[in-house]
């Protein structure tokens, strides 16, 4: 898998060292970290060897990859990428993003790490759409795909359970012509 220079992140591969990084867990237990990812499993304090089971999954899935993310100022691993679904016959896949330090947060790091990853994958790979889903909730996260060229192609309605809440789960869209890369 390869090491993706963003302008403000670096993704590079996930890795043994991430997985075994002590803030990595202590984000997949942080409820206003997990809270919108959709994790139900999550929602409760989640095992190293579930999260170690789900990490090797990943790794060796030959239909996802699995970045860390980190922040180009000062070298630190702030989060997670996931291209999921990977279709070579259709040349689609779906993303998610996880951006587990807080103090990273509002500072445009996801934006570039999706930019990034999402610029790879239609240039260099030749991936002809991108899919991505997100709760209702999580607006911002709508603005980030949007910014990079999605758009809202459907709505679950009262799909997804929020804090004893049914609420809609957004599925969004974007062709490789309609890709912006923000760098």
């Amino acid at each position: 898998m390869h090491r993706l220079e963003g302008a403000k992140v670096v993704l590079e591969p996930f890795e043994d060292r991430h997985l075994h990084d002590p803030n990595y867990l202590q984000w997949l237990r942080d409820y206003d970290v997990i809270k919108t990812i959709n994790r139900a499993d999550y929602l409760r304090p989640v095992s190293f060897a579930e999260v170690k089971a789900y990490c090797e999954g990943l790794q060796r899935s030959p239909n996802d990859m699995f970045f860390a993310v980190i922040d180009r100022d000062g070298d630190r691993f702030v989060g997670t990428v996931r291209v999921a679904q990977l279709n070579w016959r259709t040349r689609t896949a779906d993303l998610g993003i996880l951006i587990g330090d807080r103090e990273s947060w509002g500072r445009g790091l996801g934006t570039d790490a999706l930019s990034t990853v999402g610029g790879f994958l239609v240039g260099r790979l030749g991936l002809r759409r991108l899919t991505a889903g997100l709760m209702s909730v999580n607006p911002g996260m709508q603005k980030v795909f949007e910014r990079l060229g999605f758009k809202v192609e459907g709505v679950l309605r009262g799909h997804d359970l929020f804090e004893g809440e049914y609420i809609d789960h957004i599925l969004m869209g974007c062709m490789a012509d309609e890709f912006t890369s923000i760098q």
